[in-house]
């Protein structure tokens, strides 16, 4: 059983998969409407149709659609209903050699192998929720002494609150491969949690959700304040996990935004919550329009924590005018979006912050300095266009920084970034 393990990990030469496996190059249509609910995923609707009471979707890789590659194209297919018979017959898991009816082995007539699984291979494939109808294996040939390439093909059922659900697929069975799969199942299978204050996002083990809850009665006034939690609901047990709350400032405000960005490199996407609350009291600040903060998560095998050091990086803040009456800004929250903050993290210096890379910057006109990133903090120095400053930290576009006079003395403060040339 090892050994047919080690078959599935058997990597074929470039040369052979360039004699043997390139094909014509498979143009899909543009993603069409479908009638029915398509799960969450990374992969791209080739088609969908419906035959009676049967959906059958059909799904292939999207990052590779110029691929004259067969395996690089590979079709997942989703096929669900009220009535599993029905589904059975649609899929036809019985048909010799082209695996089934909906997914036919390239190249069939080049195998070397086309058997049963064994059951060390069908325990990986283990999922909650799943039944395991078919495995086979499938191997080709190689030149020589070389091991041929293989893949393995599953067929899987799980019962829904819609009726039934079958899934087919081929793969290399690499562990990605398992892994892409099972999180399409548990996907598929997840049934969306409740998330009144924002839409739930979903991740490869359940979905991030944004409840209304009461505040403790010792930090409210009126019974009926309510904040906003973000939860983890785990697909598996349905158990929930609590990630954060978001503040109550005078009122519960509203989540703006909610996405998944990649902040660190070869680490997993991060979790970032903008908070939007109206400003209603007076609060000695010109504040026009909402007041934002800025909430980063990271994921860690304890589950999702909050990232404090880039959660300041973005920070929090509102649009400031001199007064009412003109409503001339003297500052602009930059991270109002999920588009501004995506931009930042690809910015070349977002990375030079993240990687701790020391950072000179120059003072591009005669600007104040302040002793906080607060305009109520300024002080009587200030610099004049071409000081040369370096960059100590960074927060809600304002900079940190350490200016060395001519005769050697140390200033620091705070300007903000976009006069000194960005941060």
């Amino acid at each position: 059983m090892d050994c047919l393990l080690n078959k599935y990990r058997a990597v074929l030469k470039a040369a052979f998969l360039l004699s043997l496996f390139l094909g014509s190059a498979h143009a899909f249509a543009k993603d069409p409407p479908c009638p029915f609910e398509v799960p969450q995923t990374d992969l791209k609707v080739a088609s969908c149709a419906q035959e009676g009471g049967v959906n059958i979707l059909k799904l292939v890789p999207g990052n590779n659609p110029e691929s004259t590659n067969v395996f690089d194209n590979l079709p997942t297919f989703i096929v669900s209903g009220k009535n599993l018979q029905d589904i059975l017959a649609v899929v036809g898991i019985d048909s010799a050699r082209r695996y089934n009816k909906l997914i036919e082995v390239p190249h069939a007539e080049e195998l070397q192998e086309f058997s049963d699984a064994a059951p060390t291979a069908k325990a990986l494939m283990k999922q909650q929720g799943w039944t395991l109808l078919d495995m086979k294996n499938v191997f080709y040939p190689g030149p020589d002494d070389v091991e041929g390439f293989s893949l393995v093909c599953n067929t899987l059922q799980a019962e829904t609150v819609q009726g039934f659900v079958v899934v087919s697929h081929c793969n290399t069975f690499y562990e990605e491969g398992v892994s892409s799969l099972k999180e399409l199942l548990a996907r598929i299978t997840c049934e969306p949690p409740k998330s009144e204050a924002f839409p739930a996002l979903q991740t490869d083990s359940g979905a991030i959700v944004f409840n209304y809850i009461k505040l403790p009665e010792d930090e409210s006034q009126d019974p009926d304040e309510k904040a906003i939690d973000i939860d983890f609901v785990n697909c598996a047990d349905g158990v929930k996990k609590n990630i954060g709350g978001l503040p109550f400032l005078a009122a519960t405000g509203r989540v703006q935004a909610a996405f998944f960005a990649q902040a660190k490199p070869d680490a997993e996407p991060m979790l970032f919550v903008i908070h939007a609350v109206g400003i209603r009291a007076d609060t000695g600040v010109n504040y026009l329009g909402d007041y934002y903060t800025v909430h980063a998560y990271a994921l860690t095998p304890a589950g999702y924590v909050r990232d404090e050091q880039l959660s300041n990086y973005f920070g929090n803040g509102g649009d400031i005018v001199r007064d009412f009456d003109s409503e001339e800004l003297v500052y602009t929250f930059p991270y109002k979006t999920a588009d501004a903050i995506v931009a930042k993290l690809n910015s070349a210096a977002y990375k030079h912050w993240a990687a701790g890379d020391k950072v000179t910057l120059t003072i591009n006109k005669k600007t104040s300095i302040y002793s906080s990133p607060v305009l109520a903090e300024v002080t009587k120095m200030y610099l004049i266009p071409g000081d040369s400053v370096l960059q100590e930290g960074v927060e809600a576009g304002w900079v940190k920084i350490l200016f060395k006079t001519p005769k050697g003395k140390a200033i620091r403060g705070w300007v903000q970034c976009g006069d000194a040339g960005g941060c």
